[in-house]
């Protein structure tokens, strides 16, 4: 029985696991403030002495170094610690530029912290001679724009993972950090919140989830002992559990996650009984336990019975039930989710991701166990095989028939489980051992396939429901909460004096910079979805400034496109819709405004969309993650169409400049279609606006890639699952096949070689793409060169009043013409002029050279440069190149930075890894098939080797081995075959020596026997010879003595010749499917007595079912206990104990008596069929037992110690699953 410590064992795993994970929650989430409060500070303390200590050397190395040695010092130039240096104003040296420092700054405190266009910084500044030295450290980032590269947190120099918000003046809630020197620098606030990863989040709950799997394991365990005495707790137990989940769905009785991705809607939700993943995950757990359950009583289920069949025919009808369930949530995964399950697209997999696969194995582990175990037990039922085939028909064809037509379902959801219970039915009946590998593997490809089919099908459907979404919202670019807005803002725009500031003093400004200033002014977050312009325009209609750096649009330009290519808004006064997408634009605003001088000028904003992302430079940069912007259409190809003419495309394919082309090929006005492996979503209206989203179909690959992957997880799934419980049975480590040894190597030379390969290919793609990007960057950065060679070459200086919106202007041409960001800088390093204004204007990036690209070209003299630089978290080529005039005279460095082109080598390679890693997984899984063939190809001659050698019995006719090859094992089975011949001739001789012997051994032993009983018969006849007398009138008397003592001496000698005969000739074993305990008990009602005690140990819930001949086996009992009980002295208690021990493929029965015990000279001769160690009787009773139990392929021994009783193993094969 199950012991009460492997029940504890499981009680105390749950203990321990719920226990940690609430203090793995303490510690992540649960926060002390005054604690974290305390480490802020003293981090800060710490990072404060640290740069105390690194100022102090420093002052010592700038002090005895000239500034041009400086730059070469390796050690400053890595330094932890920024250092910049000015000498009058001017910037001389600096080793980051990670922030900008000016001369204003000198005017502050020696130790301060400063708010910069980035982020807070601790710094230090001293004078040395005429230089002014700044030292800083980050402490928090505090970017403009906030999203996967750019984000807001605390520096690694502070451990504290709650979000800290800096301030600069006293509130109630906020505390102050103390400087070294007792002065304020700042105040700063911890909040609740934790910025905790999806890793320490999982570890919490997988935690909590295998507590409340042990526990419901300890529990099952106890239930499962009182179940077999209270057979209402079968059904009761499953019920309970079942409304135990319900009441906790319901009552949200688990609020400990609530705050976790795992729990989060958006991730995943379903309906109300499962509405996130984490509940899922926990609905699991009990459903594994109610499969553990059904399990459990299906093994002892008696399927002979009215009842069991009745039973197994309700499960069987039970499992179509759960694979719909199955499927139900298999799709629910993948429809209701954010979770991707793009399984060929390796890269876009996450933790979820995985989590959602062990939750779908898991199911599909769950049916394997069930409908094998059913399908075995069905066929050992009183249910006729042909009753069997036709139930499998009829409820197949019902459920395909619901399946399809009711619940309109693919033929795939309804076919899986029919094909996967015939699979099961044909293996039962033909009594083959389902644990072999290439049913396990044919098990796994099915369930791989029918995956792989429901994956592509329904991630095609999300991806097709998220193009109409898409197209939905590029149609057009109207939007009423814009105008609304608009409104809105302008009108404080209107009335807002810094406004009218900004535009009186634009002297002061370029276009560039008064369009910045008057964005950050007056134009909040909603409005970072569009990309604004700005144009003030005299009442002739001449420009207020200059706007050849800006977009060159003319008054009258942009009043033609209001007149021609728009629509007044209804909402919001002077708003134009461009509705025919002209130029890119979404709106045109337009609005009259009077400065302070009286005069009037025409105000106009122009609005472009950033729904589509550009494919200059990295604009994700110059975006808040909160954005409109609709970055998943990166990975789309689009089109829009006005009046049936391209207006706008964007990504690598090369659409029709005429929507005519799609139109001949596709009448709907929206719909799908597929034209040379492009699949298209056309989207018309009836205004004549249209747009087609593209991207590639995908290939045959790429679905078998995804077949590949799942058949490789499911088995991976399976085998981990079933070593944990039972590894010893499935993977011996000691006893391995070689087969297995054979197919281990294949798999392994497979997968070593591909590694090694692949290895080697991604180092060597990476390397060429690095040649070739590097080659590229040097192209256009040389061309562009040239470009800018012919605009300014001729000029002698550059002055940034003169030239500088010059260079804006040419510089965002060139940008356009050659896909990419450029930058141009000044000899003393600082920015002069750039095609994106806005990365340096928001303070993404600083108006210094990088310190390392400075050094190379000022100093070493380089002719080019390129490195990897950063900006946030992400990192992109940057390539430098000095520019000089006609005259050959050095005006200033070219930059090329390489955003775009680093993030299409990234997704390049990403599809190259994936490439290789779909192959290799496709290989090894043909490789897995290929080596269970070839293994058994390999072993199948040593396998029929092994099947003659267990067949072989001496004194029988053995056939040799038919084997053709002529080959290493050709030559084994020769040689096997030679020595065959050898062996039955030796084994007649043998048999026929044996057999003599025996003869004489059996004739001894018979004359003995007869002799016994003879002697007494001779006296007794000679002894009534002389004495009888006729006249004798106690004759007859005597005459009846005499002949009742021969009757009696003639019964002995039947009595011994009926053994013999008994012996001689077994009767035909007559097997049948017998439980053991009725019989035992038979046994000990039968000899127990007030002399005879017997006690009878076994588990009676077990299942001790063996196929055996039942007379046969109570002789064998029979005699084993009557041996037992003689093998005891006479006037003792006779105590005897039966045990029954169940093995993982045997019944172990011993029989132990406290007897006497054999001698060790007489422990050999005991199974001889001539020996007894009583005065009476003839010796077979033992060798008739073993003879038995040989017959029924068991066997028997025995332990005897003198004095201390002797102990009878029997051991008998378990029926056969």
């Amino acid at each position: 029985m199950i012991s009460i410590s492997n029940k504890t064992k499981w009680l105390v795993l749950a203990l321990i696991s719920i226990l940690l994970s609430w203090a793995a929650y303490s510690i992540f989430y649960n926060t002390d403030i005054e604690s974290e409060q305390e480490r802020f500070q003293n981090d800060f303390s710490q990072l404060e002495k640290r740069q105390n200590q690194f100022k102090k050397s420093i002052r010592k190395v700038v002090k005895s170094n000239t500034i041009a040695h400086l730059w070469t010092l390796q050690d400053l130039q890595k330094s932890d610690f920024s250092i910049h240096i000015l000498r009058n104003d001017s910037l001389v040296y600096w080793n980051s530029n990670e922030i900008n420092i000016d001369s204003d700054f000198s005017k502050v405190s020696n130790h301060f912290v400063g708010k910069f266009s980035n982020g807070y910084y601790l710094v230090d500044q001293f004078q040395v001679h005429d230089l002014q030295v700044f030292i800083t450290s980050k402490i928090k980032n505090e970017f403009f724009y906030e999203n996967n590269a750019l984000k807001n947190n605390l520096s690694s120099a502070f451990s504290t993972t709650n979000e800290v918000s800096i301030q600069w003046e006293k509130n109630g809630n906020n505390n102050p950090v103390i400087s070294d020197n007792g002065k304020t620098l700042f105040y700063f606030t911890v909040h609740q919140e934790k910025s905790i990863g999806t890793t320490k989040q999982l570890l919490i709950f997988c935690l909590y989830a295998f507590g409340f799997l042990s526990l419901f394991i300890a529990l099952t365990k106890i239930i499962i002992g009182y179940a077999h005495r209270h057979k209402w707790l079968i059904l009761a137990y499953p019920v309970f559990l079942i409304f135990l989940r319900y009441l906790s769905i319901h009552f949200g009785w688990i609020k400990l996650f609530s705050e976790f991705e795992l729990y989060d809607p958006i991730l995943y939700a379903n309906n109300s009984l499962i509405p996130n993943l984490g509940s899922l995950v926990l609905t699991l757990i009990i459903i594994s336990i109610l499969v553990w359950w059904v399990l459990y009583f299906l093994h002892v289920l008696r399927e002979n019975t009215r009842k069991g069949a009745f039973v197994l025919a309700f499960s069987y009808l039970s499992l179509l039930v759960f694979s719909a369930f199955i499927s139900y949530i298999f799709e629910s995964l993948i429809i209701n989710s954010s979770i991707s399950m793009k399984i060929d697209e390796v890269f876009s997999l996450n933790l979820y991701s995985v989590i959602a696969l062990i939750v779908i194995s898991a199911l599909f582990l769950a049916y394997y166990l069930l409908v094998r175990q059913i399908s075995i037990k069905l066929v050992r039922s009183s249910i006729p095989l042909n009753r069997l085939a036709i139930l499998w028909f009829i409820s197949g064809v019902v459920f395909v028939f619901i399946e399809i037509i009711y619940i309109q379902k693919n033929i795939f959801n309804a076919l899986w489980p029919v094909l996967l219970n015939a699979l099961f039915f044909y293996l039962a009946t033909k009594n083959t051992r389902i644990n072999a590998l290439k049913y396990h593997i044919a098990i796994v490809i099915v369930i791989g396939f029918y995956g792989a089919v429901i994956l592509f099908e329904n991630n095609e459907s999300n991806e097709h429901q998220k193009r109409e979404l898409f197209a939905n919202q590029l149609i057009t670019d109207q939007d009423p909460n814009m105008e609304l807005e608009y409104a809105t803002t302008v009108d404080k725009l209107i009335q807002d004096p810094n406004f009218y500031h900004l535009v009186d003093e634009k002297d002061l400004f370029t276009a560039p910079n008064l369009s910045n200033q008057i964005e950050n002014c007056c134009f909040g977050e909603f409005w970072e979805r569009y990309e604004l312009s700005f144009f003030f325009f005299q009442q002739d209609g001449t420009p207020l400034m200059d706007y050849i750096s800006n977009q060159s649009k003319t008054k009258e330009e942009i009043d033609h496109l209001i007149d021609i290519h728009s629509a007044a808004s209804s909402i919001a006064e002077e708003l134009y819709f461009v509705k025919d997408y002209y130029d890119q634009l979404s709106y045109i605003g337009r609005r009259e405004i009077i400065r302070s001088d009286s005069s009037k000028l025409d105000f106009y904003i122009l609005f472009k969309s950033k729904k589509i992302p550009e494919q200059i430079g990295f604009p994700r940069l110059l975006m808040n993650e909160k954005s409109y912007a609709l970055q998943d259409l990166e990975d789309y190809s689009i089109a829009r169409y006005s009046n049936d003419k391209l207006v706008m495309r964007f990504g690598s394919y090369n659409f029709p400049t005429s929507m005519t082309y799609f139109q001949k090929q596709f009448s709907k006005k929206a719909g799908f279609i597929t034209i040379e492996g492009m699949s298209h979503l056309i989207y018309q209206q009836d205004d004549g606006q249209a747009v087609v989203i593209s991207k590639p179909e995908k290939r045959f690959i790429e679905q078998l890639s995804t077949f590949s992957y799942l058949v490789l997880f499911f088995g991976i799934f399976a085998l981990i699952t079933l070593l944990i419980f039972n590894w010893k049975t499935i993977f011996p480590l000691k006893t391995l096949q070689l087969s297995l040894k054979v197919q281990v190597v294949l798999i392994g030379m497979v997968v070593g070689s591909f590694i090694i390969f692949a290895y080697v290919a991604i180092q060597n793609v990476t390397r060429q793409y690095g040649v070739y990007t590097n080659d590229n960057l040097k192209e256009k950065i040389y061309s562009v060169e040239i470009e800018i060679d012919q605009k300014i070459g001729d000029k002698e200086k550059l002055v940034p009043s003169i030239h500088g919106d010059y260079l804006n202007y040419i510089l965002k041409k060139f940008a356009n013409v050659f896909v990419t960001d450029i930058n141009f800088y000044a000899l003393d390093g600082e920015l002069f002029a750039t095609s994106q204004p806005k990365l340096y204007d928001k303070g993404v990036s600083t108006m210094q050279m990088n310190n390392r690209a400075f050094y190379a070209m000022n100093f070493n003299q380089r002719s080019e440069f390129i490195h990897l630089e950063e900006i946030g978290e992400l990192s992109f080529l940057s390539a430098y190149l000095p520019y000089t005039n006609h005259e050959g005279k050095l005006l200033g460095y070219i930059n090329l930075q390489h955003f775009s082109k680093q993030n299409a080598f990234e997704n390049q390679m990403n599809d190259f890894i994936v490439a290789v890693i779909n192959i290799a997984v496709l290989l090894l899984v043909i490789t897995v098939v290929v080596a269970i063939f070839v293994s058994g190809w390999i072993t199948a001659p040593l396998r029929l080797i092994q099947q003659s050698f267990r067949k072989m019995e001496l004194g029988k006719e053995n056939k040799p081995i038919d084997y053709k090859g002529d080959d290493e094992i050709g030559a084994l089975v020769k040689d096997y075959n030679n020595k065959l011949i050898e062996l039955e001739l030796k084994a007649m001789q043998l048999a026929k020596s044996e057999r003599e012997t025996a003869w004489r051994e059996m004739a001894k032993q018979v004359a003995h026997e007869i002799k016994n009983p003879l002697t007494p018969m001779k006296l007794s006849v000679q002894h009534f010879q002389r004495s009888f007398d006729v006249n004798d009138p106690n004759a007859k008397e005597k005459m009846q003595r005499i002949a009742n003592s021969l009757i009696e001496q003639i019964d002995a000698l039947t009595k011994i010749a009926n053994e013999f005969s008994n012996f001689a000739k077994m009767p035909k074993a007559n097997e049948e499917s017998l439980n053991l305990i009725p019989i035992l008990y038979n046994i000990v009602d039968l000899y127990s007595s007030n002399k005879v005690l017997i006690d009878l140990v076994v588990d009676k819930d077990k299942d001790w079912t063996i196929f055996a001949d039942k007379n046969l086996i109570i002789r064998v009992f029979n005699n084993l206990v009557k041996n037992a009980i003689q093998a005891t002295p006479e006037k003792s208690l006779t105590n005897i104990t039966i045990s029954c021990v169940a093995e993982e493929e045997h019944f172990l029965i011993s029989v132990h008596d406290e007897g006497l015990g054999i001698p060790e000279d007489i422990q050999k001769k005991m199974f001889s069929p001539n020996f007894t160690t009583k005065t009476t009787g003839s010796g077979l009773g033992l060798a008739m037992v073993k003879q038995i139990i040989n017959n029924h392929n068991g066997e028997i021994w025995f332990e005897s110690e003198k004095g201390s009783g002797t102990t009878f193993y029997i051991r008998l094969p378990k029926v056969n699953d």
